[in-house]
């Protein structure tokens, strides 16, 4: 699977529980977002979507740092954190 094909499903994957999270049309969501501060999440709702994504992936999402505050930058930090084992798992959903 390609880095771009990886990119991708996290994109859907991700931008769908954020989406669906804080009722956002499928417009309102890009690479750039800044989750708080252009798509206006609460603290609970960080933690609450932390708790989904972190979950979905299997990757622990310790903070809020502001890289991951960024949409772009949560999904390259998920990419970075997936396991072999997980990112063939994504590879057969493809």
């Amino acid at each position: 699977m390609t880095y771009q094909q990886t990119y991708d499903y996290i994109f859907r994957t991700a931008g769908k529980i954020i989406s669906n999270y804080l009722r956002l049309k499928d417009t309102e969501l890009q690479a750039n977002s800044h989750i708080v501060d252009d798509l206006g999440a609460d603290s609970l709702a960080m933690v609450e979507l932390g708790f989904q994504i972190s979950e979905k992936f299997n990757v622990p999402i310790m903070d809020a740092s502001e890289d991951k505050l960024v949409f772009n930058g949560l999904i390259k930090y998920i990419q970075e954190n997936l396991s072999e084992e997980q990112l063939e798992s994504i590879e057969r959903k493809q």
